[in-house]
């Protein structure tokens, strides 16, 4: 007997240890060999969209809710995709010498 596989997706809450809530469509994806829950955070009146990757073991609650919740429930919770000093300084970096690249090309035209 074949059993089939059925892909787990689901519009969810979802708690992480560190007291920390992601809301967006859930699915199951495997890197390296290792399962991880992946996360689409849909854009929100602050953030752009975004996806992160957590260990199940990171996981101890989902709750699956509608596509309309979960992207208020995200607007609400308002997670950044990067959120650490260090990588602040990376984008601040990155977005002064698009600048300069922009003013640039215009003093060029």
């Amino acid at each position: 007997m074949e059993t089939k596989q059925v892909r787990f997706e689901t519009w969810a809450v979802v708690e992480l240890f560190g007291h920390n809530q992601l809301a967006g469509k859930i699915t199951e994806q495997v890197i390296a060999g290792q399962s991880f829950v992946r996360i689409d955070v849909p854009k929100t009146s602050k953030c752009p969209a975004f996806t992160k990757y957590h260990l199940p073991t990171a996981v101890y609650g989902i709750t699956p809710v509608d596509e309309d919740y979960a992207t208020r429930m995200a607007d609400r919770i308002q997670a950044q995709p990067i959120n650490d000093y260090k990588h602040n300084e990376v984008i601040n970096e990155i977005i002064k010498e698009r600048l300069t690249e922009l003013t640039t090309k215009q003093l060029n035209y």
